[in-house]
This record gives structure tokens, sequence and C-alpha cells, in this order.
């Protein structure tokens, strides 16, 4: 592993601080010494993913963009007791390690080298659209330096924009939509936020290149966008703190989203409250509003019940005994078990995939779909010194899960499975 990718999975493991397990030792110790102001940053970069501490190891995020609006409590859902997951023990006893993740959904899993052709290391970013991937490559420590397309069928790269910041502001939130590239920048000033609040900045450029275009508010915006949407021709964002709003691509007048003064975007659009990170056991998306027809949605939660996390149409969490994990929809019907040993997933990508760690090898995982009950190996194990990365997608609209392994990214497009309804259950 590269002096640079690993100075990524630490940087990624200290802003996930608050949101991971404790591992024990020192790495427990260096985690906690991360800054508050980089936490922050961190629900910014996090925000379609949670990221997992494997023991003695590290962990390593997935990114995402958007897919199409969906009702609650509506889609492909299988009775109780459909499809089958893989990874559950044999007949003789033993646990079954599914097939491949390129085996099970070959038209979704791509492998590509984990660095250009001049030897720059990157990091991919989203899908621009079915067979392009956006990529970003850095001069230096959380330092964004250029944008790239990269061609996933003919292997071509593009370089798309320069993009270089300078020290202390940071480039993230990066969208696709209206035929541009959108991002952020924050500017984490030095001293306490209370003080010294983080300024944030929105960027666009042509998806072809160009050169970057800054999208000009009337007001300075303060702390930063936890997650960025393209709808027609306005960006749409939503505030770490709460609160959702709307300004023109080509820049203008803030506008806030009436009956969204505390809520996040999920899947525009769909909004919700509290967000993907809820405190004092509170239900995340627990309630969602359509802020294009005003229709409300209240998920189903029963007395008990712990970790409750909800997408647009299901909800996963921990039933009140402790030792069992359940997925149902929204409206509390069709729930069933989640594989996985009681622990319940971060969230779902498009309300049906997550990861679940194999009991053999320890370390492993692989990616289920609960929809249609197939999995696919993932193919991360630990090194000889018990590290690993772990891969979490998280609540909503995520669609790229990528990962370093073996010299190469691991590319899914979870899109392309999630399109598969029950009836391709094999």
């Amino acid at each position: 592993m590269s002096d640079h990718l690993e100075d990524n999975l630490r940087t990624t493991l200290g802003h996930a601080a608050e949101h991971a397990p404790r591992a024990p030792g020192a790495l427990s110790a260096h985690v906690a010494a991360r800054s508050r102001r980089r936490r922050a940053r961190a629900q910014t970069l996090l925000a379609a993913a949670a990221v997992m501490l494997v023991a003695g190891g590290a962990g390593i995020a997935v990114r995402g963009i958007a897919d199409g609006p969906v009702t609650p409590a509506a889609g492909p859902f299988p009775a109780p007791g459909s499809g089958s997951a893989s990874g559950a023990p044999s007949p003789s006893g033993e646990p079954v390690v599914p097939d491949p993740v390129e085996k099970v959904w070959p038209e979704a899993v791509w492998k590509i080298p984990a660095k250009l052709s001049d030897g720059r290391e990157f990091q991919p970013q989203a899908f621009i659209d079915d067979r392009t991937l956006l990529l970003e490559t850095s001069e230096g420590f959380e330092k964004a330096d250029a944008i790239y397309s990269y061609d996933l069928v003919e292997h071509r790269v593009h370089k798309i924009a320069d993009i270089g910041t300078p020290k202390g502001v940071f480039a993230s939130g990066y969208t696709v939509g209206n035929g541009l590239i959108v991002w952020q920048t924050i500017d984490e000033a030095d001293g306490d936020e209370s003080t010294a609040p983080r300024t944030t900045e929105f960027w666009s450029v042509p998806v072809e290149g160009g050169r970057p275009t800054a999208i000009r508010t009337d007001r300075p915006l303060r702390g930063g966008a936890d997650k960025l949407t393209v709808t027609g021709d306005r960006l749409a964002f939503s505030l770490e703190r709460g609160g959702v709003f709307t300004v023109p691509l080509g820049g203008g007048t803030v506008e806030p989203v009436p009956g969204a003064d505390n809520h996040h975007i999920l899947r525009w659009p769909w909004v919700g409250t509290p967000g993907r990170h809820p405190r004092d056991g509170a239900t995340a998306f627990g309630e969602l509003v359509n802020v294009e027809n005003g229709d409300v949605d209240e998920a189903v939660v029963r007395p008990g019940e712990r970790d409750v996390r909800c997408g647009v149409t299901a909800c996963v969490g921990t039933r009140p005994d402790g030792g069992s994990a359940f997925f149902r929809l929204r409206d509390g019907s069709r729930e069933r078990d989640i594989p996985g040993g009681g622990e319940p997933p971060a969230g779902l990508v498009a309300d049906r995939l997550h990861t679940v760690r194999l009991p053999v090898p320890p370390g492993g995982q692989y990616l289920h779909d609960l929809v249609t009950g197939r999995s696919g190996d993932l193919g991360i194990r630990p090194d000889a010194k018990g590290q690993s990365v772990s891969v979490e997608p998280g609540i909503g609209d995520g669609r790229l899960v990528s990962y370093p392994l073996k010299g190469e990214y691991v590319i899914i497009d979870l899109a392309r499975i999630a399109a598969e309804s029950p009836a391709g259950t094999s």
C-alpha cells in the first residue's frame, strides 16, 4: 500500500471518529485526537457512506451520486423469506463464501489501474454517466489538484479541469447534472468554529472540460453542505446543521426550501429529518417530505427498536431483543431478518444493498442485495498486519463503490445492481 493511500485511509478514519466503533490501543487514541473541525468535513465527505473499523485495521468510504425519485413504501420488494443470503452456513455447518462480485454482477463491476499513466494516484468520486468515472487527483495531503474523466469501456483518461485550492480549503461533494460537474470548497478557518466558522463556495465546470466557474451567492455561506444535487437549472444543497436551500447554477439568490428548515437531502425531491447521524436514539430520516408536491411520510418505529435508519422506501434497525436486525418497508410491512449476525447496516443504497462481514475468513466482506437475495464477495482481506479496508454503503442514493485491491481500484455501479428485479434471482 502506498504512503499516499495510507495517508488517505488515516484521514478517513480521523474524519469518521464520531461515527465509527472504537479500535483498541494506539489507533483509538489517534482517531480521538482528530480535530472537531475535521469531523464536520467528514460528514460532507462521507454523506453517502459510513466508515467502519476492522479489527487492527483501517477504513475507507464509498461515494455516490443521485438516482431518480422514488415513492416511499413502493417498488420491488419480495415477500418475507424470498431470496437467499450467500454467506449462510452450508449443510456441513461451514460458512459459504459467495462468488466474487465481478462474477455475480459482471455488468456492474470493473477493475482499473490504481494510478494514471503518469504515475499519479487518484480517488474515484462519482459516475459522470453509465460508463464514465469522475476522478480527483491531489498534489498533497487533502489538497485537490485536478479532476479527470475515465472511460471504463475504452480506458481513456481526459483532464476536465485544474481545481487547485489554497492551504486550508478543501474540495468535496462532487455531483453531476445538467451537463455540469458541481462541487463545493470549504475554507476551514483556524480557531474555534463559533468565532471563525467555515465558509463554503460552489463551483461548476462542463463535463467535457473547461475552466471552473464560481456559483456566486448573494450572501456568504457558513458551514459546509452535507449533500449537493443538481435539479433542473438549480443547485440544491442541505447544510450539515440542517436546512435545505437552492441557488441558480449560474449564481444568484440562495432560497430556503419551504418546510425544510431542519431537514437534509436524502434523495431529491425527498428531504428528511433528523438526517444521517441522529442523536439520542432518533431514527435517521424517520420523517420525509417531498419538496415538489408536499407529501409527508413518517416511518413506523416500534417500541424498543434501536439504530433505526431509513431510506426512501425501507428501514433497517435492531429489534428490542438486541440479537437480530430487521429490514422492512417504511410503513412497517414485509419485515424480515438481515444476514450478518444481528448487526444492522449503516444504511442501504437504493433501499436494498448493503455489505456483510464474512465470519471466515475474518475481515472479509460481501455485498448483499436484500431484494433478490444475491451476494458477491468483495475480495477484501486483511494483510499480514491484520489491516484492511471496510466498505459500508450508506443511507440514500449512492451509486459508486470504489476501493483499492491489489494495485487496482474495484469499481461497482450499484445502480446497475439495483435495477435487477426479484425475478433475476439465481
